[in-house]
């Protein structure tokens, strides 16, 4: 007979042991992140089979449903558009070659088939809500975890600042961005800003330190955090790393008393480093720079219109928003599929032949590529789903009143629910809201918040 018992002990390592490897999966690359994923999704249905299934729908899980059928639905759609329009007589005569091999080019991996692969998300993110409000997640390792290879990761960047390659061997491109483990790939104070903040709550909540020793173990990792994410040159990262930390310590008033010693870190982080690399002072002075002619490119060019850029200093953003822009006015309502901006960008009517390079695999920001791949629909949707995270964990809670039940899951949902809001800024110049890494990261995130704040409110 089986031993039940047994069972639910390897139940419960196996499936945190997926949990916690997840950062480590960032780290190695986006093969390991999907094998984490599909691992996790696999073991949790072997486990729990339909059970997964019958959690109690709430209204985000709803609008979320509703969200993965219309992606389904928009890639069937583009599917059959696609397919028509290159077995179409009239299309092979009266086209160009370049743009019958663009076709043929994106046709070749259908985008019914990224369409079905995206899926994983919605079966990601369903389980996690199952295992977490089941009490199956322990986030003490997972906090561990987030720490132990955030830890790593910024030493890794000191090393590579002293001996100009990481411990691997690995050589940053640009001594202004240094990327550490992660090699050319510039996304070292990304992978931070996602999950350093973590370790700033691992300790107050799991273990038992005295005021003075907890304040400076926390102190000696907002400097460590901060100094690694400066160093990754990853400008938008590191204000919205601060942003977060802020209001955190905003909004939760056991923690507004360490504001002002906050404040002070940061400014003499920000001293110490430029005072001493010229290459990142002049890296992060160039944001500026590049704020300002943005701001001047908005107030007296019009971006609706195509014509070529004025000038040679204007940054290559501008270009990026008039390809959005032209893209999206192709599908408006529905988009174009998931991870289908190049291809769509490539058919605009209106680009000229010099500007084809500039077509990039994203616009750089999660609304706009949203707009491009899901129409204004699928936009609505998103946003309707992000308002509604953030309405029951935030608003609610802070403005509204809420009672709290359950001071644990309250607790938790404070940095959950901050990061979010810093990974979904506005304004934010991101990777593809569709990327691997991208999207387990905000489903991960909204799994989290949800079944939290469901737990938090659920009598007892």
């Amino acid at each position: 007979m089986l031993n039940f018992k047994l069972l639910n002990t390897n139940q419960y390592i196996i499936l945190n042991a997926l949990f916690c490897l997840i950062p480590l999966s960032y780290i190695i690359g986006n093969f390991a992140v999907n094998l984490n994923v599909l691992l996790l999704i696999i073991f949790s249905l072997f486990f729990f089979k339909t059970k997964i299934f019958q959690i109690k729908l709430l209204l985000v899980d709803k609008f979320i449903i509703i969200f993965f059928i219309f992606i389904l639905f928009t890639g069937i759609i583009n599917t059959f558009e696609y397919l028509y329009i290159l077995n179409s007589e009239k299309f092979n005569t009266n086209k160009s070659l370049e743009t019958i091999e663009s076709i043929t080019t994106a046709t070749q991996e259908p985008i019914f088939i990224k369409t079905i692969f995206y899926l994983r998300y919605f079966f990601f993110y369903i389980i996690l809500r199952f295992l977490i409000i089941k009490n199956k997640i322990n986030f003490k390792w997972f906090f561990v975890s987030c720490s132990i290879l955030c830890l790593f990761v910024s030493f890794d960047i000191f090393y590579q600042l002293i001996f100009s390659k990481d411990i691997f061997g690995l050589v940053s491109n640009d001594p202004s961005r240094l990327s550490g483990p992660f090699g050319n790939e510039k996304i070292a104070g990304g992978y931070l800003h996602k999950f350093s903040i973590f370790s700033f709550f691992i300790f107050p909540f799991f273990f038992q330190f005295k005021k003075i020793y907890l304040s400076i173990i926390l102190a000696i990792l907002f400097i460590i955090f901060t100094t690694a994410i400066i160093l990754s040159g990853n400008r938008m990262v590191l204000a919205l790393y601060l942003m977060a930390i802020f209001l955190i310590l905003i909004f939760e008033k056991s923690t507004r008393k360490y504001i002002p010693i906050s404040l002070i870190l940061t400014i003499t982080i920000f001293y110490f480093v430029f005072s001493n690399n010229e290459r990142m002072r002049n890296h992060f002075h160039g944001l500026l720079n590049k704020g300002n002619q943005m701001l001047q490119i908005f107030v007296t060019e019009n971006i609706t219109k195509s014509r070529e850029i004025p000038g040679h200093s204007i940054p290559a953003y501008y270009q990026e928003y008039k390809n959005f822009y032209g893209t999206w006015l192709m599908n408006k309502y529905l988009g174009g599929g998931v991870r289908s901006y190049r291809h769509n960008c490539w058919k605009r009517t209106v680009i000229k032949s010099n500007e084809r390079g500039t077509c990039t695999t994203h616009p750089h920001n999660y609304y706009l590529e949203i707009l491009t791949d899901l129409g204004l629909l699928g936009f609505i949707l998103s946003f309707l789903i992000f308002s509604i995270v953030i309405y029951e964990t935030l608003i609610k809670k802070y403005f509204l009143k809420s009672i709290n039940i359950n001071q644990y899951a309250d607790k938790l949902l404070i940095p959950f629910t901050f990061i979010f809001i810093s990974e979904i800024f506005p304004i934010r110049h991101s990777g593809s809201f569709f990327a691997t890494m991208n999207s387990t990261y905000i489903f991960l995130i909204i799994s989290i918040i949800i079944s939290l704040n469901y737990i938090k409110n659920k009598k007892n």
